[in-house]
């Protein structure tokens, strides 16, 4: 299992565990909210990120700069 990061602006990049995609998001987005009820650490598939907590706030995620899923793909 791995964790793949999808930017808003298109890119992926894929992680071998969830603290590094954490990590990754916040060298980017130095203020990042990050989680939300459902998430990957309550047992979700996907955790939604945004640029500040500000831009979070009453979100739907429409706002969200990134999002962090699971990827059960076999990586070598």
């Amino acid at each position: 299992m791995s964790y793949t990061i999808r930017h808003a602006h298109g890119a992926t990049e894929r992680h071998a565990s969830y603290a590094q995609a954490i990590a990754a998001v916040r060298a980017v987005y130095r203020g990042a909210a990050i989680g939300h009820d459902g998430d990957i650490a309550q047992g979700g598939e996907q955790t939604l990120c945004w640029v500040d907590d500000e831009t979070a706030a009453d979100d739907d995620g429409s706002r969200a700069c990134c999002s962090i899923s699971i990827s059960h793909e076999v990586t070598s």
